[in-house]
């Protein structure tokens, strides 16, 4: 698989597929029920609609694709006062690639161009994790509202860029939420010695690192809970890290794409 996604604006041809990847993408991001998702999928992805929102002049298309594949699609409104970004939407089989964040820049970058420097970003809220993919690009949100897709009432979220302020103050937090000390060995439950990685990440409660069973840190073992002190800490098959002891949990970030409008 390529390593980078190329980004360009979508194409008639590139319908059918956009269709397919985000009726597969709701599916596996969306808190909806497969009745709800088909009907958003008939009422807003139908390949009709999307040709026509690629042909239109108030809306930018940007698709994504790796090996040559469309794996990632979103969209933004063109108006003076209230250009939106919507729909951002990754393969949920090519997703860890930086997809997600590839077409949320490209897509600023196009209204960008159009004049449109503070877009809004728009998310249905049964899209649990896009408010903290949004966060990661310095956006806030500001307002809820009510929308009708095909005749079904839907509640989105709306956010926007922080002012300059505030964002520096986020980022000073941020700056002051290190680490703590790490350890260089700690014992596993059944007692094994275990190496402890030098590259913490962030979890709900605190911090995790990377085991090794080796002191040369080339075999990994595991992982380990710096908020509680436990080795009893595993990663499910959607690559969520969580300690069975404090409960600390770590979503796949995007680098994995853990956001999708």
């Amino acid at each position: 698989m390529s390593s980078e996604p190329t980004l360009r604006l979508a194409e008639f041809d590139d319908a059918e597929r956009i269709e397919e990847l985000v009726e597969s993408s709701m599916t596996a991001s969306y808190a909806l029920s497969p009745q709800d998702i088909e009907m958003i999928s008939e009422a807003v992805f139908d390949t009709d609609h999307i040709r026509d929102r690629i042909d239109s002049s108030e809306t930018i298309v940007v698709v994504a694709e790796l090996d040559d594949v469309v794996a990632g699609v979103v969209e933004a409104t063109l108006d003076e006062d209230e250009s939106e970004i919507q729909w951002l939407h990754v393969d949920p089989e090519r997703r860890g690639a930086g997809v997600g964040t590839a077409l949320f820049e490209r897509i600023q970058s196009e209204l960008a161009d159009e004049g449109i420097e503070e877009p809004r970003a728009v998310t249905l809220a049964a899209n649990t994790s896009a408010g903290t993919f949004f966060e990661r690009f310095g956006f806030k949100q500001i307002d809820e509202r009510t929308t009708d897709i095909g005749g079904r009432e839907s509640v989105e979220y709306v956010f926007t860029a922080q002012a300059d302020e505030e964002a520096q103050q986020d980022e000073s937090e941020s700056d002051a939420d290190q680490p703590p000390e790490i350890p260089e060995t700690a014992s596993a439950m059944d007692d094994t010695e275990l190496y402890l990685g030098e590259d913490p990440f962030q979890g709900t409660e605190g911090w995790f690192v990377e085991t090794f069973s080796d002191a040369d840190r080339s075999e990994q073992y595991g992982y380990y809970c710096l908020n509680c002190g436990s080795a009893d800490v595993a990663m499910d098959n959607m690559e969520r890290v969580r300690c069975g002891d404090c409960g600390n949990t770590r979503k796949p970030d995007d680098d994995y794409d853990g956001a999708y409008l």
